[in-house]
């Protein structure tokens, strides 16, 4: 009653409107008595489910029924008589308002999915709005009616389903196995996109096609497919497991298993046929090697057994060539300390034995250091073009001693002309020296070795050249004997490492089996190629490598610029050096010429009796070890070197301070700290006017260039150590030593570093 009595022209508009609705249902006699009644109109509104609301030509409400109060939260007495979009701002945020001013306009206007908010609530949902102009009696727009529906439940149970099948939606897809339905036709009606993962085919490709139209069955399976869709089509399977092999895009095969699940309608007619499909030719192919699996079982513990066996060998071998020696070493060592040897005869066959031995554990060593090299890819070249014959000269008369004492001749046969070749002299040498070893030692006494060296500028026809070989142009080194072959068994792995045709202890020769297998490595790395031939047991053998001649022979170096220096103490050194990597090309040309001038001179032998040429030069030598740091010093001291012992860091330092040396030589592996610490701390010294080095000629403190505290950093330091790998290496020079030398060394060899590195910081 107080909503007409505010707004008298709402009864008799929405009167007009409700019996234009509603005539025909009416009773004659309400029909005929006109709707004045405010109670009727009321009750009429409110007993609608559906949110009802009216507004004027101002947007302010003039209706609000009890659905309205109920989806909205807000009461007539809080609303009537109140702009809309002052009680509800979202209208105009949502687009709302544009139905509003429709409807005023005499237009119909219907909002999907709008959503609501009421500030003094906090309720929120969702609404669908039908909008209306509202006339008068005079057909004139005097507001707008609209009808709500309140759709928040339904549009949340609406997501809730679409989520959940989304959800499946997306379990579907993406789930490992192929998902393929059928229609009831039999033709592709889904393809995932696992489907096309697994064989290729785009879902577009497939879509509508029969089984039958594209090369998807295994010819060979055809049959059972098409009677299994036969049982499908007629009820006869529901459910089933197929096991067949299908075609990918790529026109591969895959044994696949299908999981088909079959839906028919009421009537028994086939709707669909939906398929999973699992790849199982991996496990197929499992299946199919198991038997193979067990034979190759079988080999593989027959070749571990093998190996542990050589393991076995190996180990027993080493600890034979490593206490042979050393049984040598000890035994006259302790005889010279006794006193028990007679001075005058068996002294100098004492020192020689001893000699032969140690130099035999440094081969062993150099060996075992060069096996390591080539399996970790470290072995390093210095290449650069040189004449062959030379280097095998030198070879030669390295070992004529060793043939000599079994009475083998050794027959050369050498190219007249200059064999050039691109390669490191010091890694040739010790090919030819292998090769050349390995014919001394397996050939019997009396026997013969052939050595022959042959340059081919160009391929010849009747030249056999080994299988792994395209060279064009190349020198073939041949190195044949008349000793004890090698048997058709053995001949295959002859260039293996550790690998020895004889395996016992009785056997006849000594080594590791390592020589074959660093000849190998070394001429491939040169580019070349080696191999092997032996007529069988007894009948001898023959070894042929082959490498690349130079790009240029036209040009070919002096031969005093090709030959190598055939001193055995500079080839020690040189040799040691290359393999270390112990200094930069100018110290190494320092240390080379300093030692052949040291060596050359009268008088300069090992003893270094006749010769001081570290006269003057103050030495601090850093050893832990007690008999290796007593024989450097006296080695160092009688060629005429001033010597300040450590067997510490802490002694070291004390000793520096007390007197700045000429030359560091230091051990790494020390206890409490190692010979890294050292040199760091060492290069942090202090140094005062009074303790700057003085003398020799070869350095002064005026001839290192250096004033004040930076003189640490410019005395040359080498690091003389038993850890000899190029990481070793490396890590020393990166620590600030100068030279890297691997022990043992050779007394010549220390002294040629210690002239090279002061001279070359002149």
């Amino acid at each position: 009653m107080l909503l007409f009595q505010t707004l008298p022209i709402f009864p008799l508009a929405f009167a007009t409107i409700y019996r234009l609705l509603f005539a025909d249902t009416l009773t004659p006699a309400l029909n005929e008595k006109p709707l004045h009644s405010d109670l009727f109109l009321m009750q009429l509104l409110d007993a609608s489910v559906e949110g009802i609301l009216a507004f004027d030509r101002d947007c302010r409400y003039t209706a609000w029924n009890n659905a309205m109060e109920r989806i909205a939260g807000l009461t007539r007495a809080d609303v009537l008589g109140k702009c809309a979009f002052d009680v509800f701002p979202f209208l105009k945020e949502t687009g709302e308002d544009k139905c509003l001013l429709a409807a005023l306009a005499g237009e119909v206007a219907t909002s999907e999915n709008r959503p609501y908010i009421v500030p003094e609530t906090g309720r929120e949902g969702f609404f669908q709005g039908h909008y209306s102009p509202l006339f008068d009696t005079e057909n004139n727009i005097v507001g707008g009616i609209a009808i709500v529906h309140d759709i928040t439940e339904r549009k949340r149970a609406r997501e809730a389903a679409q989520e959940a099948h989304q959800r499946l939606l997306f379990h579907v897809e993406n789930t490992p196995l192929a998902v393929i339905e059928w229609d009831s036709d039999f033709r592709v009606s889904r393809w995932s996109a696992s489907a096309e993962r697994l064989f290729g085919w785009k879902a577009e490709d497939v879509i509508g096609k029969h089984v039958s139209e594209w090369h998807f069955v295994f010819d060979e399976d055809a049959d059972a497919v098409a009677e299994v869709t036969y049982r499908q089509r007629v009820g006869a399977e529901l459910l089933g497991v197929q096991h067949n092999r299908n075609y990918t895009k790529s026109g591969s095969i895959l044994y696949c298993e299908w999981y088909n699940s079959v839906l028919h309608d009421e009537s028994g007619q086939l709707v669909s046929v939906l398929s999973l499909v699992l790849d199982v030719t991996a496990r197929k192919h499992a299946e199919e090697e198991r038997a193979a699996l067990l034979a190759r079982e079988r080999d593989l513990r027959k070749h571990a057994e093998e190996a542990d066996r050589l393991k076995d060998e190996f180990l027993a071998t080493l600890s034979h060539e490593l206490r042979t020696p050393l049984t040598s070493i000890l035994g006259w060592s302790t005889l010279i300390r006794t006193g028990e040897l007679d001075r005058t005869d068996n002294l100098e066959r004492a020192l020689e034995i001893i000699e032969r031995n140690a130099r035999s554990q440094a081969r062993l060593i150099d060996d075992l250091l060069d096996v390591s090299r080539i399996i970790t890819g470290n072995l390093q070249l210095d290449l650069h073009p040189i004449n062959l014959a030379p280097i095998v000269e030198t070879a030669i008369d390295a070992l004529r001693p060793a043939a000599d004492a079994k009475r083998i001749s050794i027959v050369t046969a050498l190219e007249p002309q200059s064999c050039l070749v691109s390669g490191d002299p010091n890694r040739l040498r010790q090919v030819i020296w292998n090769l050349l070893m390995n014919g001394i030692k397996f050939t019997r006494r009396g026997g013969r070795v052939d050595l022959r060296l042959d340059c081919f500028p160009a391929r010849r026809p009747s030249v056999s050249l080994s299988p792994s070989s395209g060279l064009t142009s190349f020198v073939r080194l041949t190195v044949s004997d008349n000793g004890d072959g090698i048997t058709p068994e053995f001949l295959p792995y002859v260039f293996h490492r550790f690998r020895q045709e004889e395996g016992s202890i009785s056997r006849k020769a000594g080594g590791l089996g390592l020589g074959l297998a660093v000849v190998r490595h070394l001429v491939e790395l040169h580019g070349g190629s080696v191999s092997a031939e032996s007529p069988g047991p007894g009948k001898g053998s023959t070894f042929t490598v082959d490498l690349p001649l130079a790009v240029d022979r036209r040009e070919t170096p002096t031969d005093d610029a090709l030959r190598p220096d055939t001193s055995d103490e500079l080839d020690a050194f040189s040799r040691r050096s290359t393999d270390n990597g112990a200094v930069a090309g100018d110290v190494i040309s320092g240390v080379a010429d300093t030692a052949k001038r040291v060596i050359s001179e009268p008088g300069g032998s090992a003893s270094g009796l006749g010769v001081r040429p570290l006269e003057g030069v103050r030495v601090l030598l850093v050893e832990d070890d007690d008999d290796s740091r007593h024989l450097l010093s006296l080695i160092l001291q009688r060629y005429g070197a001033d010597v300040a012992s450590a067997s510490s860091s802490a002694e070291a330092l004390n000793a520096f301070v007390q007197r700045t040396p000429h030359v560091v030589i230091s051990d790494i592996g020390m206890a409490e700290e190692d010979g890294y610490a050292l040199l760091r701390k060492l290069r942090l010294l202090p140094v005062q006017g009074s303790l700057l080095p003085e003398g020799p000629s070869t350095t002064s403190a005026s001839s290192l260039n250096v004033e004040g505290t930076a003189l640490p950093s410019r005395i040359p330091a080498i690091a003389l150590t038993g850890y000899a790998t190029n990481k070793d290496r490396d890590r020393a020079l990166a620590a600030g030593y100068q030279l890297h030398i691997a022990k043992p060394v050779e007394p010549e060899d220390l002294v040629a570093a210690i002239l090279g590195l002061l001279s070359a910081t002149k």
